[in-house]
């Protein structure tokens, strides 16, 4: 029994021995801040968590959905054409889910979290972005754009990278660049699969809202199908 007794504190001593070594955390630098803001504002995405994700943005993330928001309500056919795919995602989506007078109402903020919490940014597209080496100047931070854990290889050769403003002494994403990074990887996909890019919207639209999108949503003056349609 005194044998087994002391195995037990020599087992004991060695267990807390080994605790003791683990080496410590590495100390937060202001890259880790950084990276931090990015994954903390994908997991926002994720899980359609509006008010974290709005506070982790930087104030021209609201100019830009101003814009969409403009453009959505006022657009024509041939403006909305010449968006990027994310603008044309955008604005497909308001059009089709929020009737123009709703629209017309939403304040910024609340159409940003509405943007959020109903998915409007593909989860599936979001889950297989990540950031890499973070450089800082000043209040400006910029970091290298990563799809599924690699680095992308644009044609100029310059990797896709992230940016970031400090403001109010707090790291904020621009929503922006994000765009960026989405659109770039849309015209990866689209082009190794041969599909239209206009067709995957409405996939992705009818997908999200579960209501039909007509080819007559590129119009202004078209209105979204009612609850009933398949």
């Amino acid at each position: 029994m005194r044998i087994r007794a002391y195995s037990l504190i020599l087992l004991s001593m060695l267990a807390s021995a080994l605790l003791g070594a683990q080496p410590e955390a590495a100390p937060e630098t202001e890259e880790s801040r950084v990276q931090k803001v990015f994954r903390d504002y994908k997991q926002a995405l994720m899980t359609g968590d509006g008010d974290a994700a709005a506070a982790l943005v930087d104030e021209g993330t609201l100019d830009y959905f101003q814009g969409v928001q403009r453009l959505a309500l006022s657009g024509s056919r041939e403006e909305v054409s010449a968006r990027s795919f994310i603008d044309r995602l955008l604005v497909v989506t308001m059009r089709n889910e929020l009737e123009r007078e709703v629209l017309e109402s939403l304040e910024l903020d609340d159409l940003l979290h509405h943007a959020i919490e109903a998915g409007w940014i593909g989860k599936a597209s979001i889950s297989r972005l990540g950031i890499g080496e973070v450089s800082i100047d000043g209040d400006e931070a910029s970091g290298v754009a990563l799809t599924g854990g690699q680095v992308p290889s644009p044609e100029d050769g310059d990797p896709l990278r992230y940016s970031f403003v400090r403001e109010d002494g707090e790291w904020k994403f621009r929503f922006s660049s994000l765009v960026e990074s989405l659109n770039h990887l849309i015209t990866q996909f689209t082009a190794q699969l041969g599909t239209n890019e206009d067709d995957l919207i409405f996939t992705l639209v009818q997908a999200i809202s579960g209501k039909q999108v007509l080819p007559e949503i590129w119009d202004v003056d078209s209105d979204p199908p009612s609850p009933e349609d398949p």
